[in-house]
Protein backbone atom coordinates (compact mmCIF):
# COMPACT_ATOMS: atom_id res chain seq x y z
CA UNK A 1 0.00 0.00 0.00
CA UNK A 2 1.55 3.26 -1.01
CA UNK A 3 1.22 6.40 0.52
CA UNK A 4 2.01 10.00 -0.88
CA UNK A 5 3.60 12.44 1.00
CA UNK A 6 0.61 15.17 2.79
CA UNK A 7 1.46 18.36 3.59
CA UNK A 8 -0.05 21.06 5.35
CA UNK A 9 1.10 24.65 4.74
CA UNK A 10 -0.10 27.14 7.34
CA UNK A 11 -0.14 30.94 5.78
CA UNK A 12 -0.38 33.28 8.74
CA UNK A 13 -1.13 37.28 7.71
CA UNK A 14 -0.01 39.82 10.37
CA UNK A 15 -0.74 43.29 10.97
CA UNK A 16 0.62 45.53 13.78
CA UNK A 17 4.07 46.10 15.06
CA UNK A 18 3.51 44.19 18.60
CA UNK A 19 5.95 41.34 19.56
CA UNK A 20 4.43 37.93 20.07
CA UNK A 21 5.98 34.84 21.75
CA UNK A 22 4.08 31.20 22.29
CA UNK A 23 5.06 29.95 26.34
CA UNK A 24 8.41 28.14 25.84
CA UNK A 25 7.96 25.69 28.53
CA UNK A 26 11.27 24.07 30.66
CA UNK A 27 11.86 21.14 32.65
CA UNK A 28 7.96 22.14 34.19
CA UNK A 29 4.58 21.59 33.99
CA UNK A 30 2.11 23.79 31.28
CA UNK A 31 -1.27 23.68 31.28
CA UNK A 32 -3.29 23.70 27.39
CA UNK A 33 -6.61 24.73 29.25
CA UNK A 34 -7.86 27.64 27.16
CA UNK A 35 -7.49 27.46 23.27
CA UNK A 36 -5.05 30.01 22.96
CA UNK A 37 -2.75 27.75 24.80
CA UNK A 38 0.45 26.51 23.56
CA UNK A 39 3.56 24.85 25.15
CA UNK A 40 6.87 24.34 23.89
CA UNK A 41 9.43 21.55 25.29
CA UNK A 42 12.98 20.46 22.76
CA UNK A 43 11.42 22.42 20.08
CA UNK A 44 8.43 20.15 19.92
CA UNK A 45 5.04 22.80 19.86
CA UNK A 46 2.14 21.62 21.78
CA UNK A 47 -1.06 23.39 20.87
CA UNK A 48 -4.93 22.70 21.16
CA UNK A 49 -6.81 21.88 17.70
CA UNK A 50 -10.58 21.26 17.33
CA UNK A 51 -10.63 18.74 14.24
CA UNK A 52 -14.19 18.66 12.08
CA UNK A 53 -15.21 15.17 11.33
CA UNK A 54 -16.79 15.17 7.60
CA UNK A 55 -17.57 11.08 7.78
CA UNK A 56 -16.56 7.77 8.01
CA UNK A 57 -12.88 6.91 8.16
CA UNK A 58 -12.93 10.54 9.98
CA UNK A 59 -9.28 9.92 11.44
CA UNK A 60 -6.39 7.43 11.39
CA UNK A 61 -5.73 5.83 14.92
CA UNK A 62 -1.99 4.47 15.02
CA UNK A 63 -2.12 4.14 18.93
CA UNK A 64 -4.33 3.85 21.37
CA UNK A 65 -3.84 3.30 25.39
CA UNK A 66 -5.77 2.73 28.34
CA UNK A 67 -5.28 2.14 32.03
CA UNK A 68 -6.60 3.85 35.24
CA UNK A 69 -4.60 6.03 37.00
CA UNK A 70 -1.48 5.74 34.72
CA UNK A 71 -0.72 4.27 30.78
CA UNK A 72 2.10 3.91 28.68
CA UNK A 73 2.51 2.22 25.38
CA UNK A 74 3.85 2.93 21.53
CA UNK A 75 2.41 1.86 18.58
CA UNK A 76 3.86 -0.95 16.72
CA UNK A 77 2.48 -4.02 14.54
CA UNK A 78 3.91 -6.24 17.01
CA UNK A 79 2.16 -7.86 19.47
CA UNK A 80 3.08 -8.66 22.53
CA UNK A 81 4.66 -5.19 23.25
CA UNK A 82 6.82 -4.25 26.17
CA UNK A 83 6.89 -1.37 28.08
CA UNK A 84 10.07 -0.72 30.44
CA UNK A 85 9.77 -4.50 31.61
CA UNK A 86 6.08 -4.76 31.63
CA UNK A 87 2.95 -5.11 29.22
CA UNK A 88 2.09 -2.12 27.96
CA UNK A 89 -1.14 -0.55 28.10
CA UNK A 90 -2.25 -0.54 24.49
CA UNK A 91 -5.35 -1.42 23.38
CA UNK A 92 -4.25 -4.47 20.73
CA UNK A 93 -7.15 -3.82 17.83
CA UNK A 94 -4.75 -3.83 14.94
CA UNK A 95 -7.14 -1.45 13.56
CA UNK A 96 -6.50 1.21 16.38
CA UNK A 97 -2.47 0.55 16.81
CA UNK A 98 -0.33 -0.45 14.77
CA UNK A 99 3.05 0.66 12.44
CA UNK A 100 2.52 3.80 11.26
CA UNK A 101 4.34 4.77 7.73
CA UNK A 102 6.59 7.89 8.08
CA UNK A 103 4.88 9.29 4.92
CA UNK A 104 1.64 8.93 6.49
CA UNK A 105 2.45 11.86 9.06
CA UNK A 106 1.57 15.16 7.71
CA UNK A 107 4.37 17.64 7.46
CA UNK A 108 3.30 21.50 8.60
CA UNK A 109 4.94 24.57 7.69
CA UNK A 110 5.16 27.10 10.94
CA UNK A 111 7.11 30.27 10.32
CA UNK A 112 9.42 28.52 7.06
CA UNK A 113 9.85 25.71 9.39
CA UNK A 114 8.84 22.02 9.02
CA UNK A 115 7.25 19.91 11.33
CA UNK A 116 5.16 16.38 11.23
CA UNK A 117 2.05 16.75 13.27
CA UNK A 118 0.52 14.04 15.53
CA UNK A 119 -2.81 14.30 16.83
CA UNK A 120 -4.15 13.56 20.09
CA UNK A 121 -7.50 12.77 21.54
CA UNK A 122 -8.26 11.96 25.08
CA UNK A 123 -11.38 10.68 26.91
CA UNK A 124 -12.07 11.63 30.64
CA UNK A 125 -14.89 12.37 32.53
CA UNK A 126 -17.27 14.69 31.68
CA UNK A 127 -17.04 16.35 34.86
CA UNK A 128 -15.25 18.64 37.10
CA UNK A 129 -12.10 18.41 37.99
CA UNK A 130 -11.52 14.45 37.01
CA UNK A 131 -12.04 16.04 32.84
CA UNK A 132 -8.08 16.74 33.38
CA UNK A 133 -5.38 14.56 32.09
CA UNK A 134 -1.40 14.86 32.08
CA UNK A 135 0.71 13.91 29.27
CA UNK A 136 3.80 12.91 31.35
CA UNK A 137 6.25 12.00 28.48
CA UNK A 138 6.32 11.89 24.72
CA UNK A 139 9.30 9.95 22.43
CA UNK A 140 9.16 10.00 18.23
CA UNK A 141 11.38 7.12 17.10
CA UNK A 142 11.64 6.35 13.31
CA UNK A 143 13.33 2.43 11.82
CA UNK A 144 12.92 0.56 8.91
CA UNK A 145 11.55 -2.16 10.79
CA UNK A 146 7.74 -2.48 11.11
CA UNK A 147 7.50 -4.45 14.12
CA UNK A 148 9.54 -3.16 17.10
CA UNK A 149 8.21 -4.45 20.23
CA UNK A 150 10.12 -3.36 23.21
CA UNK A 151 10.43 -0.17 24.73
CA UNK A 152 13.17 0.34 27.59
CA UNK A 153 13.05 3.23 30.12
CA UNK A 154 15.78 4.71 32.77
CA UNK A 155 15.38 8.71 33.72
CA UNK A 156 14.05 10.99 32.32
CA UNK A 157 14.56 11.07 28.35
CA UNK A 158 16.90 8.08 28.54
CA UNK A 159 13.99 5.99 26.96
CA UNK A 160 14.61 3.63 23.82
CA UNK A 161 13.17 1.62 21.80
CA UNK A 162 16.27 -1.14 19.99
CA UNK A 163 16.36 -1.01 16.44
CA UNK A 164 14.64 2.68 15.83
CA UNK A 165 16.59 6.19 16.48
CA UNK A 166 15.12 8.59 18.29
CA UNK A 167 14.59 11.88 16.88
CA UNK A 168 12.18 13.36 19.59
CA UNK A 169 12.04 13.66 23.17
CA UNK A 170 9.96 15.35 25.35
CA UNK A 171 11.85 15.48 28.48
CA UNK A 172 15.46 18.15 28.69
CA UNK A 173 18.15 17.91 31.15
CA UNK A 174 19.64 14.81 29.26
CA UNK A 175 21.52 12.45 30.42
CA UNK A 176 21.44 13.80 34.09
CA UNK A 177 17.46 12.95 34.10
CA UNK A 178 17.07 16.14 36.47
CA UNK A 179 13.76 17.70 33.90
CA UNK A 180 10.52 16.10 34.21
CA UNK A 181 8.19 18.27 31.50
CA UNK A 182 4.55 17.44 31.60
CA UNK A 183 1.03 18.95 29.70
CA UNK A 184 -1.96 19.16 31.34
CA UNK A 185 -5.41 18.60 29.17
CA UNK A 186 -8.62 19.51 29.62
CA UNK A 187 -10.99 17.05 27.93
CA UNK A 188 -14.08 19.58 27.90
CA UNK A 189 -12.06 22.49 26.26
CA UNK A 190 -12.82 20.86 22.83
CA UNK A 191 -16.10 19.52 23.03
CA UNK A 192 -15.65 16.44 24.35
CA UNK A 193 -16.15 13.09 23.33
CA UNK A 194 -14.13 9.85 21.43
CA UNK A 195 -12.80 11.36 17.93
CA UNK A 196 -13.49 15.12 18.89
CA UNK A 197 -9.59 15.89 18.95
CA UNK A 198 -7.85 17.56 22.08
CA UNK A 199 -3.94 18.48 21.33
CA UNK A 200 -1.49 18.34 18.02
CA UNK A 201 2.26 18.08 18.52
CA UNK A 202 4.14 19.49 15.65
CA UNK A 203 7.94 17.64 15.82
CA UNK A 204 11.12 19.09 14.04
CA UNK A 205 11.04 17.48 10.84
CA UNK A 206 14.21 16.10 9.82
CA UNK A 207 15.48 14.18 7.19
CA UNK A 208 15.42 10.89 9.93
CA UNK A 209 11.66 10.67 8.65
CA UNK A 210 12.52 10.42 4.31
CA UNK A 211 15.35 7.64 4.77
CA UNK A 212 13.38 5.73 7.36
CA UNK A 213 10.04 3.97 6.40
CA UNK A 214 8.41 3.61 9.88
CA UNK A 215 7.53 5.72 12.79
CA UNK A 216 7.13 5.06 16.65
CA UNK A 217 5.51 7.30 19.09
CA UNK A 218 5.86 6.18 22.83
CA UNK A 219 3.94 8.22 25.48
CA UNK A 220 2.89 8.42 29.50
CA UNK A 221 -0.03 9.58 30.39
CA UNK A 222 -1.67 9.98 34.07
CA UNK A 223 0.47 10.13 37.37
CA UNK A 224 0.90 6.63 39.07
CA UNK A 225 3.78 5.91 40.98
CA UNK A 226 5.22 4.54 37.69
CA UNK A 227 6.00 7.11 36.24
CA UNK A 228 6.17 10.05 38.84
CA UNK A 229 9.43 11.31 40.60
CA UNK A 230 8.41 14.47 41.76
CA UNK A 231 5.05 15.46 41.64
CA UNK A 232 1.64 13.55 43.30
CA UNK A 233 -1.68 13.48 41.80
CA UNK A 234 -3.56 16.59 42.60
CA UNK A 235 -5.96 19.50 41.88
CA UNK A 236 -4.16 23.12 41.12
CA UNK A 237 -1.07 24.58 39.83
CA UNK A 238 1.92 22.16 39.28
CA UNK A 239 0.22 19.10 39.69
CA UNK A 240 -0.45 16.19 37.59
CA UNK A 241 -3.90 14.52 36.78
CA UNK A 242 -4.54 10.38 36.43
CA UNK A 243 -6.27 8.66 34.25
CA UNK A 244 -9.85 8.14 34.69
CA UNK A 245 -11.95 6.88 32.33
CA UNK A 246 -11.83 5.99 28.78
CA UNK A 247 -8.65 5.36 26.27
CA UNK A 248 -6.15 7.46 24.82
CA UNK A 249 -5.63 7.80 21.36
CA UNK A 250 -2.99 9.65 19.06
CA UNK A 251 -4.20 10.02 15.39
CA UNK A 252 -2.87 11.21 12.00
CA UNK A 253 -5.52 12.72 9.63
CA UNK A 254 -7.65 10.54 7.28
CA UNK A 255 -9.37 11.14 4.33
CA UNK A 256 -12.22 12.94 5.28
CA UNK A 257 -10.35 14.98 7.93
CA UNK A 258 -10.17 18.38 8.31
CA UNK A 259 -8.64 19.87 11.19
CA UNK A 260 -8.26 23.95 12.76
CA UNK A 261 -5.99 24.27 15.24
CA UNK A 262 -6.59 27.35 17.51
CA UNK A 263 -4.12 29.46 16.98
CA UNK A 264 -1.12 29.45 14.32
CA UNK A 265 2.07 28.32 17.23
CA UNK A 266 5.38 29.26 16.86
CA UNK A 267 8.81 27.96 18.63
CA UNK A 268 10.04 29.96 21.40
CA UNK A 269 12.94 31.12 19.70
CA UNK A 270 10.92 32.73 16.68
CA UNK A 271 9.22 36.47 17.26
CA UNK A 272 6.20 37.80 15.17
CA UNK A 273 5.13 41.18 14.65
CA UNK A 274 1.55 41.51 14.79
CA UNK A 275 -1.44 40.90 16.86
CA UNK A 276 -3.84 40.20 14.50
CA UNK A 277 -4.33 36.59 12.95
CA UNK A 278 -5.67 37.43 9.30
CA UNK A 279 -5.28 34.14 7.25
CA UNK A 280 -5.07 30.12 8.13
CA UNK A 281 -4.71 28.27 4.19
CA UNK A 282 -4.61 24.36 5.36
CA UNK A 283 -4.16 22.15 2.57
CA UNK A 284 -3.84 18.35 2.79
CA UNK A 285 -2.95 15.72 0.06
CA UNK A 286 -4.94 12.68 0.36
CA UNK A 287 -3.37 9.38 1.39
CA UNK A 288 -3.43 7.02 -1.95
CA UNK A 289 -4.21 3.51 -0.40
Amino acid sequence: MGCLLRRITIAVGLATAVLLFTTDASASGCNLYTAASSCTFNGGVFNVVGPHPTGTGVIDSFLRVQMKGAEEGFNTGARPMLCDGRTCDDKTDPNFTRNLLSSSVPIVTIGGQEYRAFYLDINEPGSNPPNYLTLDQVEVYVSNSPNLSTHTFGAPGWGDIPGATKVYDMETGQPNGNADNFVNLDYLLVGGGSGSGDMVLYVPNSAAFSTNQYVYLYSEFGCGATFTASLTCGNGSGQKYASQAGFEEWWVPGSNTTTQTSHAPEPASLLLCGSGLLLFANRYRRRNR
